[in-house]
């Protein structure tokens, strides 16, 4: 059996090597990255959805039932927009 430590050796000279790296990350990376998805945040860019559905942060609102195409899409572009442009030089995604 390889021993830890040549584990790690060996993970650090394939990534070392790499051109790139894809990773599939859940929940915890937005969270450790700082983004915060109710409170003042959620209130400032997505008040008229508070107000008109009844959610109080992002995440709810991604599983909200829109009615039509055009309102789950003006959710889902705002959202898109806060967290993966407006946030562009988070040091964690990058």
């Amino acid at each position: 059996m390889i021993d830890f430590q040549t584990r790690i050796d060996k993970a650090k000279e394939i990534l070392e090597k790499a051109d790139s790296i894809i990773i599939g990350a859940g929940a915890g990376l937005s969270t450790a990255a700082g983004f915060e998805y109710a409170g003042a945040t959620f209130d400032k860019y997505f008040s008229d959805f508070k107000k008109k559905y009844g959610f109080n942060d992002m995440y709810s609102g991604g599983f909200y039932p829109f009615k039509t195409q055009e309102e789950k899409w003006a959710y889902w572009s705002r959202f898109v927009y806060l967290n993966r442009y407006k946030n562009n030089e988070n040091k964690l995604y990058k």
